[in-house]
């Protein structure tokens, strides 16, 4: 059942009208009835759908033999697909266009007509060698060493087998870069462990990755090394890494080296920006940030994980006036409403964090949010934002005078440090929760914590950047984090 549903949703979403179920549901039938309760997810269960059509149950031959008959049919409208409705990037059609062709030429083949498959081999490998796609290339080839084989043309038959041998070379250091590649990937589908463990074999992948795109030159080479080049610097924190691969691929695209038609700029933008966030190099990250934007439709996803890199980047500069338009265009996007819900938890926080530093106050109207008051439950492996909400809630509470509840966390503070913060890469969260339990022991008193606390600021200001993998988020930098406490501090003084 679950095969049919996604089926009857793929297909009646994307069909082109001359499609086998188009027409079939223009009938009163048992079928365009069956499809289209399919797709309004009517039914969950072939006990459901035997009930309604049939009032029978599953194992009536009567339903048995329409749902054979209706899934032999989704599968052939799949030949129907109209891919302007689908909306896939232009390689991706034309990939699929390439394996129709073939299909057409199959056939041809099968009935001796091959005149008329070197006439398509040479469509197929034209958009092939236009779009990079070194087997459909080769497929190309093969079709037209046959014909000219069985044709009888010599000349035109070695100049291709030669082609042809290039082909498969190049191919045979695709794979082994695609092998590397989905290894790599695999392993980042592990635990944080796992994925420490395997990171010292990476730079021989990374090597052997290097020397494959340099002996093969193709798109799929370059995008293996490209992809994992890109996830272990991440890992290992070499943000600056980051931003020289993604600004060559740049270049190379400009230059015609990686075929613009399948490099993914906006990935690419994607990774540039955050990668400055990330280097602190703020000044240049956010004047990509400024001149990418535009690429991005307001509507889409990606849109919103773009605005977040931008957004850090204005609160990391220090550019509050701007964080503050990036922030109100996120929450005045009607779109806002469709992404998902961790992205919705990640900007809440992040406008909770805003508020401390926000030039406008108004527009946080309600300053007592009780989400400052839980902490959601997050992956043990990846952390995520589990340290930012506790530094939230704290700072919360020294806003609002509660000694007692800061007493309290305290111990908390000091239980999650001994249990999650006990590697290198929680080393600046470690110090700078220490630097919060600090304003407790010295009795609020701001001269005092930010005497004692000089050392510890300075070895947080001394701390490496943690990789991606493994690193607790700062929304607001630590070192201005605490010259914000420390402000809170001495206005509570100046109360008293």
């Amino acid at each position: 059942m679950e095969e049919l549903i996604k089926l009857s949703k793929l297909v009646t979403a994307y069909l082109s009208n001359n499609g086998l179920i188009t027409q079939e549901k223009k009938q009163n039938s048992k079928e365009g009835l069956f499809i289209t309760n399919l797709k309004n997810g009517k039914y969950l269960s072939d006990t459901e759908a035997a009930k309604d059509l049939y009032n029978s149950d599953a194992n009536d031959v009567r339903y048995k033999m329409l749902k054979h008959r209706l899934k032999r049919k989704l599968y052939s409208s799949l030949y129907f697909i109209d891919y302007n409705k689908v909306k896939w990037p232009d390689h991706l059609q034309k990939e699929q266009e390439c394996i129709s062709l073939i299909h057409h030429a199959h056939i041809l083949k099968n009935e001796f007509e091959y005149n008329l498959v070197e006439n398509l081999a040479n469509k197929i490998l034209a958009i092939a060698l236009q779009y990079s796609f070194t087997d459909l290339q080769i497929t190309a080839l093969e079709l037209k060493a046959l014909s000219y084989s069985e044709l009888g043309l010599v000349k035109k038959y070695y100049k291709v087998v030669d082609e042809l041998e290039e082909a498969l070379i190049k191919k045979q250091y695709e794979r082994e870069a695609l092998t590397l590649f989905q290894t790599f990937n695999l392993k980042l589908k592990k635990s944080v462990k796992t994925r420490r463990e395997f990171l010292p074999e990476l730079l021989k992948i990374i090597d052997r990755l290097e020397e494959l795109w340099s002996l093969g030159k193709t798109f799929s080479l370059f995008q293996s090394y490209y992809r994992v080049y890109i996830g272990y610097h991440e890992q290992q924190g070499n943000f600056s890494k980051l931003v020289d691969i993604t600004l060559d691929a740049v270049k190379l695209v400009e230059e015609g080296v990686i075929n613009p038609n399948r490099f993914n700029l906006s990935f690419n933008n994607y990774i540039l920006v955050y990668a400055h966030l990330r280097a602190s190099n703020l000044q240049n990250g956010l004047k990509y940030a400024e001149m990418y934007l535009p690429l991005y439709p307001q509507s889409s996803p990606n849109w919103f994980a773009y605005m977040e890199n931008y957004f850090l980047l204005a609160v990391h500069a220090k550019q509050y006036e701007l964080g503050q338009l990036l922030l109100q265009k996120v929450f005045d996007n009607t779109s806002f409403s469709r992404i998902l819900t961790t992205a919705k938890e990640r900007w809440k926080l992040y406008q909770l964090y805003f508020r401390l530093v926000a030039p406008n106050k108004s527009f946080y109207k309600d300053r007592n949010n009780p989400y400052l008051l839980s902490l959601p439950e997050y992956s043990k492996d990846k952390q995520g934002f589990n340290v930012a909400i506790l530094i939230l809630q704290f700072i919360y509470f020294l806003e609002n005078g509660d000694a007692e509840a800061l007493l309290y966390r305290i111990e908390s503070l000091k239980k999650y440090i001994l249990t999650h913060l006990k590697d290198v890469f929680s080393l600046r969260s470690k110090l700078f929760l220490k630097l919060l339990m600090l304003t407790v022991t010295e009795d609020f008193n701001p001269k005092s914590c930010e005497i004692k606390g000089a050392k510890i600021l300075e070895k947080l200001q001394e701390a490496p950047t943690p990789g991606d993998a493994f690193a607790e988020i700062e929304i607001i930098p630590y070192e201005h984090l605490w010259e914000i406490i420390l402000r809170i501090l001495h206005e509570r003084e100046n109360k008293v």
